[in-house]
């Protein structure tokens, strides 16, 4: 079995914009890579965020969980990295 790669923390202020989008129920544009490397776009209300084992997740209306360092641009910004 592979060993996944090391999980790479989001800019903190960047954070802010997915609770934002999250209390306001907006719809957003979400571009991401899922576990496979595959890059998807998607038009989605965002549901969530968690924190489990040191990574950080945004969830999806659907329970899809979307690591936080494979999205690649929320409403056609870059997602920057490290807090």
């Amino acid at each position: 079995m592979p060993k996944p790669d090391k999980y790479i923390p989001i800019d903190c202020n960047f954070y802010d914009r997915f609770e934002a989008a999250i209390v306001l129920r907006k719809t957003v544009r979400l571009e991401y890579r899922n576990d496979d490397g595959e890059e998807h776009t998607v038009e989605t209300r965002l549901k969530d965020t968690l924190t489990k084992g040191g990574e950080e997740f945004l969830i999806l209306p659907s329970g899809e969980a979307i690591r936080m360092d494979r999205i690649i641009s929320l409403d056609g910004e870059v997602v920057p990295r490290s807090c």
